[in-house]
């Protein structure tokens, strides 16, 4: 019998400015599909709701202190941080 769901997650670690506290979001691989189908639909619904659920996604595992300290550079580039690294990981932003 084949078992799913029991790796364990891999994840993007990062700081935000000079703070010492590391925050993890998981890679693509490891992120809920229904999260990444969020993530997949919102370009087609409009730019605003690209934002608003890539910075939900990332308030998901950092909380929503450390999420109202981030400017909209900042969610940019932990979202495409976070592409690249779920690429090299071996997943296409998109892929399920």
């Amino acid at each position: 019998m084949r078992k799913f769901g029991t790796d364990k997650p891999e994840l993007m670690s990062f700081k935000l400015g000079d703070s010492k506290k590391v925050y993890t979001i998981p890679l693509a691989a490891s992120t809920p599909a229904v999260i990444l189908q969020e993530m997949q639909k919102a370009p087609a619904i409009g730019e605003g709701e690209v934002f608003d659920v890539q910075l939900d996604f990332i308030r998901k595992y950092i909380g929503d202190e450390a999420a109202a300290t981030l400017t909209a550079g900042d969610v940019r580039d932990i979202i495409n941080a976070w592409a690249e690294e779920s690429t090299q990981q071996g997943t296409e932003v998109g892929e399920s």
